[in-house]
């Protein structure tokens, strides 16, 4: 038998494109956009994310299993060239399987009244949201929930898996996904896991795109960054949230809306080179060959052909 034939390498950055129907190849092709880099992951073993359900009693959804076989986390990030310098602007991921790990609702100093814990705080924000289905129950920092940080979001906030109502020795299921910001609020993203994912890709990564979907919103800066790179899905965004920060959309997220008006940049002019600058910043040459009009004092006139003879004669 002849010996089998060595598949060729795929590189991470080729794997994670064909994950994502073509995002590198997206960006690639925008102005500015440089240096895109793709974290090797290695899938973890299966052994690995049983242990991780078994450790924390808790039964995650099949296409979290799934993404955790195929590679062990996600980090994706990539740089534009602003005023002749690189910087860092989209960031996408996700956590590895040993690093998602419980957020503590206590300490071992918390508790006292100069150092409340997160058990604590619930207690004095809890508001009553029985009898309302429309408004997802958020979760609790208690024994009532479970929560997992999935993305520290480079700590403008996390983005968590949470199992609620959670029963001591119970293994817990139904999972959801929330945003919790940096006043300590949650605030609802989805269901799914592979939602999650889409929503994560269709906003490029770009910086805070998940106070999208909470009542603060969008800063000035980051809602200019998405002016630039996604003003389609800034738009959309904008549409879609709801009164209480909830995503909405009934279409398909991926599609943009051509009724919607936006403020369009020019990512070619934006990243323009200094020569071009200064070519239209020199002033323009006078053309040559006009004469300049006489200035003429006011009250007084010029003099006459008659006038001019007589003093000649004279």
């Amino acid at each position: 038998m002849s010996e089998k034939e060595e598949l060729p390498k795929v590189s991470p950055k080729e794997v994670f494109d064909r994950l994502t129907f073509g995002v590198v190849k997206s960006l690639e092709k925008k102005k500015g956009v440089l240096d895109i880099h793709v974290e090797e992951r290695k899938p973890a073993e299966r052994h690995l994310v049983v242990s991780w359900e078994q450790k924390h009693s808790c039964i995650l959804p099949e296409d979290v299993k799934n993404f955790y076989l195929t590679m062990n986390g996600l980090l994706m990030t990539w740089k534009i060239k602003f005023d002749e310098v690189l910087m860092r602007l989209g960031r996408m991921e996700i956590n590895p399987i040993s690093d998602l790990k419980k957020l503590n609702s206590t300490s071992p100093t918390a508790g006292t009244s100069n150092n409340p814990s997160l058990a604590d705080i619930d207690s004095d924000s809890e508001t009553d949201e029985e009898g309302d289905d429309t408004v997802p129950v958020k979760p609790h920092f208690d024994s009532r929930s479970r929560i997992f940080e999935l993305d520290p979001c480079e700590g403008t906030g996390k983005v968590c898996l949470v199992f609620k109502n959670t029963k001591p020795g119970v293994p817990a299921q139904g999972m959801e996904i929330w945003f919790l910001d940096r006043a300590l609020r949650w605030n609802f993203l989805t269901d799914s896991f592979t939602h999650y994912f889409r929503m994560m890709i269709m906003h490029l990564g770009l910086p805070q795109w998940q106070y999208a979907f909470t009542d603060t919103g969008l800063s000035h800066q980051a809602k200019q960054w998405f002016n630039m790179y996604a003003p389609g899905r800034l738009a959309m965004d904008m549409r879609d949230r709801g009164p209480e920060g909830q995503d909405q959309r009934e279409a398909d997220p991926c599609s943009a809306d051509p009724s919607i008006p936006t403020n369009k940049l020019d990512p070619a002019r934006v990243f323009k080179g200094k020569k071009d600058q200064k070519s239209k910043s020199q002033p323009k040459k006078k053309p040559t060959g006009q004469s300049t009009a006489r200035s003429q004092v006011p009250g007084m006139s010029r003099p006459s052909a008659q006038a001019t003879a007589r003093t000649t004669k004279t």
